[in-house]
């Protein structure tokens, strides 16, 4: 029974043993010592690295883009070639040997086959129009993304073509200010009123 009342923490405050405190007391000040270390090293998010960020995204998307475009120019123009050439020589064929009735239908067919060769290209190239979101990380339509992106920076600073139409500046003029095009984009009218 006295071995347990000698234990950490004693129930008689008269024989606190302080070398166990004075060790708690260090291993919560290193504790603390390394929070304060992580602390640290934590990066804060600023509007700067949120732009490096979407700059990073969208350059990685421009060089898959632009592999994806010359690899469908290569496909496009290997299959559709071949299959344009032997339309207009099936066409031309059959133009030159038939009289003006079928002439029409030849035309016709030449629509539809144009439109066929429309819809193949319009299929093919949908798959290249995609690209990662850098606002919402989802791999979708550019057109979606580039929404997201203005709205995401949208401020009722920018300035339209009307109002810029309506300052009647010079080139001369404009070229005074020496403002960036990102100055421009988002802080246009402040900077371009009169």
């Amino acid at each position: 029974m006295s071995d347990f009342i000698n234990q950490f923490p004693y129930t008689d405050f008269h024989q606190l043993n302080l070398d166990v405190w004075i060790k708690k007391l260090k291993e919560a000040e290193a504790n603390i010592t390394d929070l304060q270390e992580q602390m640290a090293q934590i990066v804060v998010v600023t509007e700067d690295h949120i732009q490096e960020m979407i700059d990073a995204a969208i350059a990685a998307n421009n060089l898959v883009w632009a592999q994806q475009l010359t690899d469908l120019k290569a496909q496009i123009t290997t299959e559709y070639k071949g299959y344009v050439t032997a339309q207009i020589n099936a066409l031309t064929v059959y133009i030159d040997n038939q009289d003006s009735h079928y002439d029409q239908l030849a035309q016709g067919y030449a629509s539809t086959a144009l439109a066929d060769a429309k819809a193949y290209v319009d299929a093919e190239v949908l798959d290249y129009t995609m690209m990662i979101n850098p606002i919402t990380g989802v791999y979708e339509d550019v057109r979606n993304v580039v929404d997201d992106i203005v709205t995401y920076f949208h401020t009722n600073d920018a300035l339209t073509a009307g109002e810029y139409d309506a300052l009647d500046l010079t080139a001369s003029a404009y070229d005074a200010y020496d403002i960036t095009a990102y100055d421009y984009d988002f802080s246009g009218k402040t900077i371009l009123h009169p």
